[in-house]
């Protein structure tokens, strides 16, 4: 296939597609991560028990590694709401991305077919000259 005008924009316009698919990967590999440390915390959470006799100072103890533990889940869980609005935007940066790709390759089909066009029609004229060479050619012997 020739290279057209839109070949080097074509280019330029996958790179950028690829690029912010790429983030998006990155973003979603993250977020399951996220999801994953979410997860166990609240895990930890849920099997930890709070002694009901015993020492006093290990009752507060567990009481404050609680509520440490509770404060990283809720900052996990904020993390995930912002790593969920970004792949949102990552996924709307692709789309458009995408689509002006398909723009552009669509803009090179389209060259390239009149481009085939252009040549049918020379190759016609050719093969036209060549038939009337030869019928000339005929009719002088």
């Amino acid at each position: 296939m020739q290279n057209s005008k839109f070949t080097p924009i074509a280019k330029v316009r996958k790179q950028q597609r690829d690029m912010v698919e790429t983030h998006l990967a990155r973003a979603r590999f993250e977020k399951k991560e996220l999801k994953s440390e979410f997860s166990s915390t609240c895990k930890e959470i849920d099997e930890t028990k709070i002694p009901t006799s015993g020492d006093i100072s290990l009752m507060n103890m567990t009481r404050e590694r609680l509520a440490i533990i509770r404060k990283a889940k809720n900052a996990l869980s904020e993390k995930l709401y912002i790593k969920k609005e970004e792949i949102k935007q990552l996924q709307e940066s692709y789309k458009r991305a995408n689509i002006e790709f398909e723009k552009i390759k669509y803009l090179e089909e389209q060259d390239f077919q009149e481009w085939m066009e252009k040549i049918k029609k020379e190759e016609q004229l050719d093969m036209d000259e060549i038939s009337n060479m030869l019928f000339v050619n005929k009719d002088l012997k």
